[in-house]
Protein backbone atom coordinates (compact mmCIF):
# COMPACT_ATOMS: atom_id res chain seq x y z
CA UNK A 1 0.00 0.00 0.00
CA UNK A 2 1.46 3.77 -0.54
CA UNK A 3 0.20 6.53 0.04
CA UNK A 4 1.39 9.80 -1.68
CA UNK A 5 0.42 13.45 0.03
CA UNK A 6 1.21 16.99 -1.66
CA UNK A 7 1.44 20.70 0.06
CA UNK A 8 0.81 23.70 -1.53
CA UNK A 9 5.00 24.27 -0.71
CA UNK A 10 5.62 21.16 -3.02
CA UNK A 11 3.07 21.66 -5.85
CA UNK A 12 4.29 25.12 -5.78
CA UNK A 13 0.58 26.58 -6.05
CA UNK A 14 0.56 30.32 -4.94
CA UNK A 15 -2.44 31.28 -3.97
CA UNK A 16 -3.31 34.93 -5.28
CA UNK A 17 -4.14 37.45 -2.90
CA UNK A 18 -7.70 39.14 -2.97
CA UNK A 19 -7.83 42.72 -4.19
CA UNK A 20 -11.17 45.68 -4.28
CA UNK A 21 -11.73 46.86 -7.19
CA UNK A 22 -10.53 50.32 -8.39
CA UNK A 23 -13.71 51.68 -7.50
CA UNK A 24 -13.85 50.43 -4.11
CA UNK A 25 -10.43 51.66 -3.24
CA UNK A 26 -11.15 55.15 -4.89
CA UNK A 27 -14.29 55.34 -2.04
CA UNK A 28 -12.39 53.94 0.43
CA UNK A 29 -9.43 56.53 -0.39
CA UNK A 30 -11.66 58.94 -0.34
CA UNK A 31 -13.65 58.08 2.74
CA UNK A 32 -10.19 58.23 4.82
CA UNK A 33 -9.50 61.56 3.01
CA UNK A 34 -12.60 63.25 4.77
CA UNK A 35 -12.50 61.63 7.82
CA UNK A 36 -8.65 62.88 8.55
CA UNK A 37 -10.51 66.18 7.27
CA UNK A 38 -13.21 65.86 9.70
CA UNK A 39 -10.54 64.95 12.12
CA UNK A 40 -8.66 67.95 11.93
CA UNK A 41 -10.87 70.41 11.77
CA UNK A 42 -12.51 68.93 15.06
CA UNK A 43 -8.23 69.90 16.61
CA UNK A 44 -8.37 73.26 15.29
CA UNK A 45 -12.23 73.66 17.13
CA UNK A 46 -10.93 71.47 20.01
CA UNK A 47 -10.51 74.58 22.43
CA UNK A 48 -14.07 76.02 21.96
CA UNK A 49 -15.78 72.84 23.26
CA UNK A 50 -16.72 72.71 26.73
CA UNK A 51 -15.14 70.57 29.07
CA UNK A 52 -18.52 68.63 29.70
CA UNK A 53 -17.83 66.64 26.43
CA UNK A 54 -14.77 65.24 27.23
CA UNK A 55 -16.19 64.04 30.70
CA UNK A 56 -19.03 62.49 29.42
CA UNK A 57 -17.17 60.71 26.97
CA UNK A 58 -15.18 58.73 29.75
CA UNK A 59 -18.48 57.68 31.14
CA UNK A 60 -20.25 57.30 27.72
CA UNK A 61 -21.64 53.64 27.53
CA UNK A 62 -24.97 52.66 25.36
CA UNK A 63 -27.49 53.35 28.21
CA UNK A 64 -25.56 57.13 28.91
CA UNK A 65 -25.92 58.39 25.74
CA UNK A 66 -28.92 60.21 26.39
CA UNK A 67 -27.04 62.27 29.36
CA UNK A 68 -24.87 63.95 27.21
CA UNK A 69 -24.24 67.80 28.44
CA UNK A 70 -26.06 69.65 25.17
CA UNK A 71 -29.66 70.38 24.19
CA UNK A 72 -31.93 67.72 21.59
Amino acid sequence: MTTLTYSADVVGYAAKPARNSWFKRVVAALAESRMRKAEGEILRYRHLLPNELEWAAYKLGPRSECQLPFIR
